[in-house]
């Protein structure tokens, strides 16, 4: 069976950042924000960018700048930061490769919507202030 929730690297990476950001209240440049997670700084500036493309951070160049939150941590969704940088959540019709249930129905289907369905919730309800009070 698949994973119940399977987060890719950079949207892991990407909300603690963004917990990290919204801990501090200030700018943190992508260097600190790495060093203090243990990750490559170039990797991390690359995953930045799509939120701040996005307008959920800003960044300023230069000895001051950094990347800060551009928008309040409470309106800020995890949901919101998978789907930017992962795309959709899949929906899966089965969760083998290939159907084994006969007449194409999965027997586990009403079980695996209803997993999906509560993930969504959980995701759609943990916005960024709530993960920086637990960073």
């Amino acid at each position: 069976m698949d994973r119940l929730l399977n987060i890719s690297d950079r949207s892991n990476a990407a909300l603690h950042v963004l917990a990290l950001v919204a801990r501090s209240g200030e700018a943190l440049t992508a260097a600190a924000a790495a060093e203090r997670l243990g990750v490559s700084p170039s990797y991390l500036a690359k995953v930045l960018q799509p939120l701040a493309r996005a307008g959920i951070l800003s960044s300023t160049r230069g000895a001051q700048g950094g990347f800060a939150l551009a928008r309040d941590p409470g309106s800020i969704s995890a949901l919101e930061v998978l789907e930017l940088l992962d795309g959709e959540l899949p929906e899966r019709e089965c969760l083998f490769k290939t159907s084994v249930c006969p007449r194409g129905n999965c027997s586990l289907k009403e079980l695996s919507d209803s997993v999906a369905a509560s993930a969504r919730r959980a995701l759609e309800a943990t916005t960024v202030a709530a993960l920086a009070e637990s960073f």
